[in-house]
């Protein structure tokens, strides 16, 4: 007979579920390679199909398996027949079926490789590597891709959950080939390969549309390019699921909630920012409201909301953009990002006749992004007028739900907690698993730093106070540390204490 264990999960999401699987390369075959079981192999297929479940974990003794609840007892006696030992986790069916197609699709991927001989370097084959790179990066959530030249390979690494990692070596002869061909799709200058490049273009993986940021830069072995992928179906999330603390979260609202004023929200590239931006002008757009976003680029297709792209960033312009836009009868206004004096000013005064106005800029930590105001010649005073307040986020990796287990703090880790004043019996980690590609880490989530402009803070501004000495203050008005909100996420078991200590950014 078999075991079987049940585990009752309301919130599993399985939309996203792929085999990351690590892959090694043969570089004289250009073959990609799968050294990891696949835990979705272990059903057969017309289980599989019939009763929409899917095999998540594997490790030769028990299967973790994902299924809708009615689909169970058939589950149940396949197992029993079988004498295989199970644990249940309950998922909706259209997750089930994604996750199967996702799954489908990476073993096509996989199917479809193909070599490259020492005297075939032909238009075909270069472009069937290049799509079939991009289709493997998306299917496995990465958001750049990385290709390196080198004087023997060509290395093709993709960013995942802000990790880079191998995906492919190849022939370093591939490299002009490989660089022509991005080059071609993106609308650059193939013949120029000294000077740094930029570009674009759009690919179809599937049911959806990608669009892509290429960036190339010269190196003493050639042109490596980066491709930065966007995914134009990716939608914004809640408030309540970026992951502030509950009073974190209530300021936040308290922001947004004004009818006027600029609230900021700094970070280093990558970093979420436009999630929390977008996640913020969901929260508040309602019917009456003219709300107008100027992006560069539009990361997320909102209903109901006049987005404008930035298109040539030289004449047309946030500043540019954003004059246009105040003469368009706004309500709220988000600016994608801050990058000039100009566009500062703008904003500024915008917030300060009567509009809400959200942005980004390039900070350290929320006391940072104030000074950077102040060092694009930003009157102090209307900054105090116009500031909300200042979010300062950085994206830390989640714990794989499929392999997270809870044990118990070493003393070491306990002191850690204390220093920060948490304390917990149990921690959580993940032990690795197909999912996650062994690393225990699938996903990531933000660690926010909320400062709220008070009056007191708005009169220190126009003291031009030292920044250590507006950092203290703004901490005695009850500001947290990045660092001291990722430890408050480990010690809810939703990263792991390391993890969390990655940041150390110093509230001193």
């Amino acid at each position: 007979m078999s075991t079987v264990e049940i585990l009752r999960e309301e919130h599993v999401s399985l939309t996203e579920v792929s085999a990351e699987e690590s892959f090694s390369a043969d570089v004289t075959q250009g073959l990609i390679t799968d050294p990891f079981a696949s835990a979705h192999s272990v059903l057969p297929m017309d289980l599989v199909t019939r009763l929409d479940c899917l095999g998540l974990r594997w490790d030769g003794a028990e299967l973790v398996v994902g299924a809708p609840e009615e689909s169970w007892p058939e589950i149940l006696k396949y197992a029993q027949e079988n004498d295989l030992k199970i644990k249940l986790i309950a998922a909706g069916v259209h997750e089930i079926r994604e996750a199967i197609s996702l799954t489908r699709s990476i073993a096509r991927s996989k199917d479809n490789s193909f070599d490259i001989s020492v005297s075939e370097v032909g238009e075909a084959p270069i472009s069937n590597l290049v799509q079939q790179v991009i289709e493997r990066a998306v299917l496995e959530r990465a958001s750049d891709v990385h290709f390196e030249p080198y004087k023997d390979d060509l290395l093709v690494r993709v960013r995942i959950d802000g990790r880079l990692r191998l995906l492919v070596a190849l022939p370093s002869r591939l490299s002009p080939a490989v660089s022509s061909r991005i080059k071609v799709l993106s609308q650059m200058n193939i013949v120029e390969r000294r000077r740094p490049q930029d570009g674009q273009f759009s690919a179809t993986v599937g049911d959806r549309h990608i669009d892509i940021r290429v960036s190339s830069v010269a190196t003493v072995h050639g042109e490596k390019l980066v491709l930065r992928l966007h995914d134009a179906r990716k939608q914004s999330v809640s408030l309540e699921s970026l992951g502030m603390s509950g009073a974190q979260l209530e300021i936040f609202t308290r922001m947004i909630r004004a009818t006027n004023g600029l609230i900021m929200v700094a970070g280093p590239t990558g970093s979420g920012k436009t999630t929390t931006l977008h996640s913020g002008i969901k929260a508040v757009s309602v019917a009456w409201k003219n709300i107008v976003t100027i992006e560069d680029p539009v990361e997320y297709v909102v209903p109901g909301i006049t987005q404008i792209p930035i298109i040539d960033p030289n004449n047309a312009g946030f500043a540019v953009q954003l004059r246009a836009v105040l003469r368009q009868d706004p309500d709220v206004i988000l600016v994608g990002e801050t990058r000039d004096a100009e566009t500062a000013l703008i904003s500024v005064q915008a917030a300060l006749t009567g509009h809400l106005v959200f942005s980004s800029i390039h900070a350290t930590d929320s006391v940072g992004a104030v000074y950077r105001l102040l060092q694009m010649d930003i009157e102090s005073h209307l900054i105090a007028s116009s500031l909300r307040g200042v979010i300062s986020q950085r994206l830390i990796r989640r714990n794989c739900r499929f392999c997270a287990t809870s044990y118990k703090p070493t003393a070491a880790e306990q002191k850690t907690l204390a220093l920060y004043g948490f304390k917990a019996t149990s921690l959580v980690r993940g032990v690795g698993c197909t999912l996650c590609s062994g690393t225990g880490f699938r996903d990531r989530i933000a660690t926010y730093q909320v400062l709220e402009m008070t009056e007191g803070l708005s009169d220190l501004i126009v003291s031009h106070p030292e920044p250590n000495e507006f950092r203290r203050y703004a901490a005695e008005s009850g500001m947290t540390t990045l660092d001291h909100e990722a430890v408050r996420l480990a010690s809810e078991g939703i990263t792991t204490l390391d993890e969390a200590l990655t940041l150390m950014v110093s509230s001193e």
